[in-house]
């Protein structure tokens, strides 16, 4: 299923800002049996997007409304994926954005990729990538422009791998090519801040606000991708995939999955 604003579409004017600009935001979300999983926070990621961007006017009960239409004709696959596209909508040539009234929200439906449960349970194998992430103001927003993880998906595939670790320009951790990065050592978790660079995924939010009552301590981070070799244990997190133990970066192998079991149950079972 395809909802350009509300109806069925395949086709947006080629004059869309989120064409031609990346002018837009966007979140992927998953779907079980119909229902949209972590909907609210989705919500409050579109919202806050959109607020930051200047995009205007949107009727929220409506994304709501063709949101669970989607999700609905989903209902009888166990898992799927809803995506929520809004541009700024169509405007003339220039970034200049002024007359930009209408705002196009793309709701769709896509399939469960099956390899993300047999990563849940065998773990990835991860490389160190050696793309950085560029420092932006947009840092923490999920934007439309995505060009930098299409590199780094780029670079994934050439190494032969199933995901790769990111830092930013100062050589600091930030995510992966489509997760947020965790890493455990004894009983503390770590995560790198996204001030500079990154998306916060809703499933990390997830993560952050029930560690406290799973025993361990969090701590958010600006360090480099070093500490990763003396770590207990790593994985990743997305709100599709859900939870993801790294089982090796490159030559350092992971024989602990305590925490993130752990968490799985909390939040994934």
């Amino acid at each position: 299923m395809i909802l350009l604003n509300g109806q069925p579409s395949e086709c947006i004017p080629i004059t869309d800002r989120g064409l031609q600009y990346g002018d837009g935001c966007f979140t992927s979300m998953l779907v079980k049996h119909g229902v949209v999983s972590a909907w609210m926070l989705h919500d409050k990621r579109l919202q806050t997007n959109v607020k930051y961007l200047g995009i205007m006017p949107i009727d929220w009960n409506d994304v709501c409304h063709w949101v669970r239409q989607a999700a609905k004709s989903q209902q009888y696959a166990k898992k799927s994926i809803v995506k929520v596209i809004i541009t700024r909508g169509t405007g003339g040539r220039g970034y200049n954005p002024i007359g930009c009234h209408s705002p196009n929200v793309l709701v769709s439906t896509h399939t469960y990729p099956l390899i993300y449960e047999k990563w849940c349970k065998e773990g990835i194998q991860v490389v160190l990538l050696e793309q950085r992430l560029g420092i932006s103001p947009l840092a923490g927003f999920k934007c439309l422009n995505r060009l930098e993880q299409v590199m780094l998906k780029r670079e994934v595939q050439a190494r032969g791998a199933d995901d790769g670790v990111v830092c930013d320009m100062h050589d600091h951790l930030v995510e992966t090519s489509n997760s947020n990065l965790f890493w455990r050592k004894d009983n503390t978790l770590f995560t790198p801040n996204l001030l500079l660079a990154g998306v916060c995924g809703t499933m990390r939010e997830q993560v952050i606000a029930v560690v406290g009552e799973l025993g361990f301590d969090l701590q958010e981070v600006s360090i480099g991708s070093e500490v990763l070799r003396d770590a207990d244990e790593v994985f990743i997190t997305n709100a599709i995939m859900g939870i993801i133990p790294v089982r090796c970066i490159e030559n350092i192998h992971y024989n602990s999955f305590d925490a993130c079991k752990t968490i799985i149950l909390r939040l994934c079972a």
